[in-house]
C-alpha cells in the first residue's frame, strides 16, 4: 500500500511537471503572438494614424473633412481593439497542432505517420492531456522501441477525441507482464492512464505487432 502511494504520488508529480513545461511553452507562444501583433500591426496603425494627422492639418477641402474625421475613427477604434486583443491573449489559445509537432519532431530516427483530425476549439484541459499522452508515449517509444516506425492518430469527434500511438518494435516481456498486471511504473503508462481518466476518459495498452496507446477523452 505504501509502495503503491508513493508511485501515485510520483506520477502526479510527474503530471504537474508536464503541465508546467506545456504552460510555459504556451505562455512563450501566447508571447510570441502578442509581440508580433504588436510590433507589426501596431507600428502599421500607428503610422497610419499620424499620417493621416498630418493630411488633415495640410488639407483645405471642407468636402472630405467628414471622411478623414470616420477614417480617424476608424483608425483610432482599430488600434484600441488591437490593443485589446493583445491584452487578453490567454491559455486557451493553445496551439495543439504546433505542440503536436514539436513533440512528433523527437521521432527523428523514425518513420511517422499521422492522420490528425480536429479543431483547435478543444477544451483547455483536454489539450493539455493530449499533449502529455503523446510527449509520454513519443518518450516511451524513444527510450524502450527498436522498431522504425511510428503512427499517430488523432480523431475528434463531436464529445469526445481518441488518440493511438503505435510502433513496430517488439515488445520486451517484462513490460507485457507489466501490461498485464496493470502495473505500470517506470514506463509512464500510468500517467497516460490518470491523464486520460482527468478528461473521464480511459487509456489502453496492447502489444500486437509493437506497442499501441490507445486513449479516449470526453468533453
Amino acid at each position: 500500500m505504501e509502495i503503491e502511494n508513493l508511485l501515485k504520488n510520483k506520477n502526479k508529480h510527474l503530471v504537474l511537471e508536464q503541465d508546467q513545461q506545456i504552460h510555459l511553452a504556451t505562455l512563450n507562444e501566447r508571447n510570441r503572438i502578442a509581440r508580433e501583433i504588436h510590433d507589426n500591426v501596431g507600428h502599421m496603425l500607428s503610422r497610419g494614424i499620424l499620417l493621416l494627422g498630418a493630411i488633415k492639418t495640410m488639407n483645405s477641402d471642407e468636402n472630405i473633412k467628414p471622411q478623414l474625421e470616420m477614417l480617424a475613427n476608424t483608425l483610432d477604434e482599430s488600434m484600441e481593439k488591437m490593443r485589446s486583443s493583445v491584452h487578453d491573449l490567454h491559455d486557451d489559445s493553445i496551439d495543439l497542432n504546433k505542440n503536436f509537432d514539436d513533440i512528433i519532431k523527437e521521432l527523428s530516427n523514425f518513420k511517422v505517420s499521422t492522420e490528425l483530425d480536429f479543431e483547435n476549439n478543444l477544451p483547455k484541459e483536454v489539450k493539455f492531456s493530449l499533449i502529455g499522452i503523446l510527449k509520454e508515449g513519443v518518450t516511451n517509444i524513444i527510450k524502450h522501441s527498436n522498431g522504425d516506425s511510428v503512427s499517430i492518430i488523432l480523431h475528434q469527434n463531436r464529445s469526445f477525441c481518441t488518440l493511438s500511438i503505435s510502433d513496430n518494435g517488439k515488445v520486451d516481456s517484462d513490460i507485457k507482464k507489466k501490461i498485464q498486471s496493470g502495473v505500470f511504473e517506470g514506463i509512464g503508462l500510468e500517467n497516460i492512464k490518470q491523464r486520460a481518466n482527468s478528461c473521464n476518459g480511459d487509456a489502453y495498452f496492447y502489444c500486437n505487432d509493437g506497442f499501441t496507446v490507445f486513449a479516449r477523452l470526453n468533453f
